[in-house]
């Protein structure tokens, strides 16, 4: 060995140590590794590893060797001289396995290992899916394809955190409380790992409110409340209201604060849907819905239209509300005072209720001479308009006469009648002439008539007396005693007067058979011979006219006006003793089977061509102005002519049935427009439009209106008026088609019968040449009775006729035969209305 080692020299000794200590080195044994070696912070990209040095207190100044391996094959070494270590560039959600030992002093120390995982990205997009009451639903996106499991914390109720965990990217949070916001909070986690903390604040809906009403209704308006939802503490709402009106028409939306909220600006009679519902945080509750309507407005023109004994006939005219065609009209009455209740022991009438779609109703089954009260208004889905009221009485029943004996002595009789049933007032007794009245005690006793001639028959009448309604008449024929010396001298008398009455009468028969040949009347004058009729019949203060009109005056009477004097139908006459004849009447339709709705006191009038060519009727009443419209109508007449004012000398001659200005007037279906007037010096002229609201047609009227012509007397002069006839005559032959002109003043039978004879025969000169005005008239009278009332008026027409004449005598160089050349289109400016 010296040997050896002394052939080296001192350089190779020198090498050769230093090769036995770097060997030695090599192979000694490790030393102490890193001590504590963890993780101490990760990210999605990032591991931060932290250790601590060795225990060897010689060994200084360590460099530290970090070896990273892991996912996506990454393998890299690095140095450092700090404790701590931060791996960079690394994939999210990844493994990587950590190597770290030291180096110092010539030596290295063993490996220290540690495995550890990237933190994975962030949630994206987390969102509050839905809401309920007690749940809240959240959904995120994962931060890529890989599986993960998902945290979600909130604070719950008590104040303490709640963590839940999924795998899926929604959640539903359950048993949460009403109408309350959450904070949530999260993450994703992988190998143990959380990502960063996405969060996102949610509130639950309010619970659902309760007790949602229709409150009132006006026309206008509806009011709905309801109860505040249930919850913790009762927080502050905002509660939505949006409503859509029938038909799908969306008309609004609004809030409140308050449980109870009134929408106005609405039509009235209309249905409303309304839906509301809660919210607080910007988060809704489930909505309610409920369906209201608004009220309609009342009815108007309330009237008793007809009655009899044992029913009373209703009308009215509809609000002027859009959808009125949909409403129900409720008819509500009670006999007497005040409505009393079903089983009331005093037994008063109950209230009773019917309901119609029409704007009319008879109500049936009433007690005779009995007032009731009544109360009609619309309804639309059982919400009611405001209440018109009307009293109205039944008419009275008739009695039932029991006997009529004389008194002793033949100068008088004794009635007895029974009481009739329901109520009456009094009773109106008429024995021959005499007329008298008798309290409501004379009933079922007998009554005394006196100042009656014995041996004689007496037609008597007993009336009952209601509430100024009269029964019809119960009748008997009543015979006086003839005693004795009393019926001897009556009949003496008696012989004596009628001997004396025959002998005076064959005197004046002879003596005037004497004097001129028998009365006749021509039945058509030709027209050169006109003018000598009338100055021959005006001579001696128009004598010759008083004897024709003498011998008009019985014309037509005893035909049957059965219709016209039904009790029904009285309060429909302007004039007692003015009554249409049942063959000639003009029917209206019936409304529903009411009785009398078919009548209106008017009758079809002869012309020059047909047996209807003229409607003569009085000037409609209050309660017959809807009627008068319904003739019109259904008749289908363009023209109307009126001969009267609405009021002459102080009295009301006829109602006002036209409108006053651009506003409609509404009779039952029937809408009046005026559309045009024109003011001449005797008379105006005025288009009208007449609508049937459910038939939506329309008819074109024109109404001439004479003013100049006072009642029961004639004008001052022919010329006005046949200037006015020129001007109707005009109209009358441009319009043919349509129903007949329908002519009125106020009794339907003076000025209304002169006119239309004035048309005829004016016509009749033109056509024929000849000219009957008796004849006419005579004709006239036969169809309504009075036609042409007076002898004035009667003259009257005599002396148009002899005037239009005169006017339309041909200068000496023309012939006579132009004489009757159609002459009524000389004033067309006043017809161009």
């Amino acid at each position: 060995m010296t040997g050896a080692g002394g052939g080296l020299g001192a350089w190779g000794r020198l090498v050769l140590l230093g090769l036995c200590i770097w060997t030695g080195a090599r192979t000694a044994a490790p030393k102490a590794t890193v001590r504590n070696l963890t993780v101490k912070h990760q990210t999605s990209s990032s591991i931060t590893l932290r250790w601590e040095p060795p225990e060897d207190p010689t060994l200084q100044n360590y460099t530290y060797w970090v070896r990273c391996s892991g996912d996506g094959g990454k393998d890299e070494t690095q140095k450092t001289t700090d404790v701590t270590y931060t791996a960079e560039g690394l994939k999210p959600a990844s493994r990587y396995e950590f190597s770290v030992w030291w180096e110092g002093g010539g030596a290295n120390s063993s490996e220290a290992t540690l495995s550890a995982s990237t933190a994975p990205n962030p949630v994206r997009d987390l969102t509050v899916e839905s809401q309920t009451n007690i749940s809240i639903t959240l959904r995120w996106e994962a931060p890529d394809p890989q599986s993960y499991t998902y945290w979600v914390q909130y604070t719950g109720d008590d104040g303490k955190n709640k963590t839940e965990n999924t795998t899926d990217v929604t959640y539903t949070v359950q048993g949460l409380t009403p109408a309350t916001s959450y904070l949530f909070s999260v993450w994703a986690e992988k190998h143990g790992v959380p990502s960063s903390v996405q969060t996102q604040e949610g509130s639950t809906a309010p619970k659902p409110f309760r007790d949602l009403i229709v409150e009132s209704q006006t026309t206008s308006s509806i009011t709905l409340s309801w109860t505040a939802p249930q919850g913790p503490d009762h927080p502050p709402y905002t509660y939505w209201v949006s409503w859509t009106m029938e038909g799908g028409v969306a008309t609004g939306t609004q809030n409140t604060s308050d449980t109870r909220v009134t929408v106005d600006a609405m039509q009235a009679g209309t249905l409303y849907t309304f839906i509301v519902w809660a919210e607080r945080n910007g988060v809704s509750s489930s909505s309610e819905t409920r369906t209201g309507a608004t009220a309609p407005n009342e009815v108007t023109a309330l009237q008793k239209e007809t009655q009899t004994n044992n029913s009373i006939a209703l009308r009215w005219e509809a609000p002027a509300d859009p959808r009125s065609q949909l409403y129900i009209y409720c008819v509500q009455w009670a006999g007497g005072g005040p409505p009393q209740r079903e089983g009331d022991p005093q037994g008063h009438q109950v209230d009773q209720i019917a309901r119609t779609k029409e704007t009319w109703y008879v109500v049936k089954g009433l007690e005779p001479g009995t007032p009731y009260n009544f109360s009609v208004w619309a309804e639309r889905s059982n919400v009611a308009s405001s209440t018109q009221r009307l009293r109205a009485s039944t008419y009275p029943d008739p009695v039932t006469i029991v006997s009529c004996t004389s008194i002793s002595g033949g100068y008088g009789v004794s009635l007895t009648w029974t009481c009739p049933r329901g109520g009456y007032e009094a009773f109106e007794l008429q024995v021959g002439w005499q007329q008298v009245s008798r309290d409501n005690a004379s009933c079922g006793r007998d009554v005394s008539v006196s100042d009656l001639q014995p041996a004689q028959s007496y037609a008597a009448t007993v009336r009952t007396i209601w509430d100024g309604l009269r029964a019809p008449a119960a009748s008997v024929t009543c015979h006086t005693e003839s005693a004795g010396v009393i019926a001897g001298a009556v009949v003496g008398v008696l012989l004596f007067l009628t001997l004396v009455g025959l002998l005076i009468f064959f005197l004046r028969r002879y003596k005037k058979s004497l004097k001129e040949p028998a009365l006749s009347f021509p039945k058509d004058i030709p027209a050169a011979d006109f003018a000598d009729h009338v100055r021959k019949n005006e001579k001696d203060s128009n004598c010759g006219f008083a004897e024709e009109y003498q011998h008009l005056a019985m014309e037509g009477h005893g035909q049957s006006q059965t219709v016209a004097s039904a009790p029904e139908n009285s309060a429909k006459n302007r004039y007692r003793n003015v009554l249409p004849y049942d063959w000639s009447r003009v029917p209206l339709r019936s409304l529903g089977g009411a009785p009398g709705s078919d009548y209106i006191n008017a009758s079809f009038m002869p012309g020059l061509w047909s047996p209807r060519e003229f409607i003569a009727t009085q000037g409609p009443l209050p309660q017959t102005v809807g009627d008068f419209w319904r003739l019109v109508w259904e008749q289908q007449s363009h023209t109307l002519v009126m001969l009267t004012n609405c009021v002459e000398l102080g009295r009301v001659k006829c109602e006002h049935y036209w409108p006053l200005d651009a506003q409609p007037c509404t009779h039952g279906h029937l809408q009046v427009t005026l559309e045009g007037e024109k003011v001449m010096e005797n008379w105006t002229v005025r288009d009208l439009k007449l609508r049937h609201t459910q038939e939506q047609k329309t008819l074109s009227v024109r109404q001439f209106h004479y003013v100049a012509w006072p009642d029961h007397g004639v004008p001052h002069s022919p010329d006005p008026l046949l200037a006015f006839w020129k001007v109707l005559r005009q109209w009358l032959d441009k319009t043919p088609e349509g129903g007949p002109p329908i002519v009125h003043c106020s009794a339907g039978v003076g000025r209304t019968g002169t006119l239309i004879a004035l048309d005829v025969l004016l016509r009749q000169l033109e056509c024929e040449g000849v000219v009957g005005p008796f004849s006419f008239v005579k004709k006239m009278r036969e169809s309504r009775p009075l036609m042409v009332q007076t002898e004035a008026q009667y003259v009257f027409l005599h002396q148009c006729l002899l005037r239009f004449l005169q006017q339309s005598a041909p200068p000496p160089t023309q012939k006579n035969e132009a004489v009757y050349e159609n002459l009524v289109f000389e004033n067309d400016e006043a017809v161009n209305v």
